[in-house]
């Protein structure tokens, strides 16, 4: 995921670090991972997996870190950030479409070249996790626009698109209108009214320091952040909608909530130089295992029965794979732009 962090060497948050890998192994397994059915023992881990806060607390993430960006029209801030999110954006798909056209990896029958035109245009065709970086484009440049025309009403105009977003979602809006399109739109487009409050939630995080607050209560907030985490969790107090797996505001409090405890976790010093290197490399590599982990388990699931079927050892052989395809990919390219496919 493209929300890469500037670390301070001397003061590494390697909480914050640990954030960005347990997301980016969230997202794995739920691609590649399948739990028995009817087993209680599994029944909440079950729930911090599938209830899918891991792709949107990486949208709150984004624009939380973002905000200076946008908050201090930082042009030249904001033509890196697009470039981090078009680079992968664009290249992933020709990549892949070179790779399986001629080496005849990957998938079973060709890509053809109109599927790498409808890949290109909506995110979602044989890439399908690029809808991601789809809608984190449109969005990015919608709230840049919100900020340079309307400054001091940004944040106004932004919860009240959030509420209109929820609005589109509980009225079955939404739903109705894109659950009759096609595959490659269907996702993309209902998925970004979905998403839409999770990046303002991140933005409006960032913009009024919420850190600063809960930091002055940090054991009082750490403990009752959790516990409204677990509650949220387990509870069933929102009315179920249809939609497109990130429907509903229930998941927004708690993605919030599962945020804002690492924002509780102090910085501190690692000791040990090897592990904080260890840990640097793994977050930084994030966008790399987010980007290869479907096309590995398609390589990889005819010929290892562990992926075939969808273990957690396939699945952390998968996160391997893509961390030290990752490791390569910015050793080669790291003086260049194409360090964005991995990084």
């Amino acid at each position: 995921m493209n929300n890469r962090i500037i670390y301070d060497k001397r003061n590494y948050n390697i909480y914050f670090g640990l954030l960005r890998i347990y997301l980016s192994f969230l997202v794995v397994t739920t691609h590649c991972l399948k739990f028995p059915k009817s087993k209680y023992k599994y029944r909440l881990l079950i729930k911090l997996i599938r209830n899918s806060f891991h792709v949107p607390t990486f949208f709150i993430m984004s624009f939380y870190l973002c905000n200076k960006i946008f908050s201090q029209k930082n042009f030249v801030k904001a033509k890196q950030r697009f470039e981090r999110i078009l680079i992968p954006y664009f290249i992933w798909p020709i990549i892949i479409w070179i790779i399986k056209n001629f080496t005849n990896l990957i998938l079973k029958k060709k890509i053809s070249f109109y599927d790498l035109k409808i890949q290109l245009l909506t995110g979602h065709c044989f890439l399908t996790v690029l809808w991601f970086q789809y809608d984190l484009i449109i969005i990015t440049l919608l709230i840049l626009i919100i900020k340079l025309l309307f400054d001091k009403n940004s944040i106004f105009i932004l919860i009240n698109l959030g509420i209109l977003s929820y609005y589109f979602q509980y009225s079955n809006i939404n739903y109705n209108i894109f659950s009759k399109y096609s595959f490659y739109l269907r996702y993309p487009l209902g998925r970004f009214v979905e998403s839409l409050p999770f990046c303002i939630t991140g933005y409006i995080l960032a913009s009024i320091k919420i850190d600063t607050y809960i930091k002055n209560i940090r054991i009082k907030a750490i403990f009752c952040i959790t516990f409204a985490f677990l509650f949220f969790i387990r509870s069933n107090i929102f009315i179920d909608i249809r939609g497109f797996n990130y429907q509903g505001i229930k998941l927004n409090i708690r993605c919030i909530l599962f945020y804002t405890i690492f924002l509780l976790i102090p910085q501190t010093n690692i000791k040990n130089l090897k592990i904080e290197k260890i840990f640097k490399i793994l977050s930084n590599n994030t966008s790399g295992v987010y980007y290869l982990h479907l096309p590995i388990y398609s390589l990889l699931r005819k010929n290892f029965r562990l992926i075939k079927k969808k273990t957690f050892f396939g699945s952390l052989i998968i996160y391997i794979i893509c961390q030290f395809i990752s490791l390569i990919g910015i050793k080669l390219f790291g003086n260049t732009k194409l360090r964005h496919l991995f990084h």
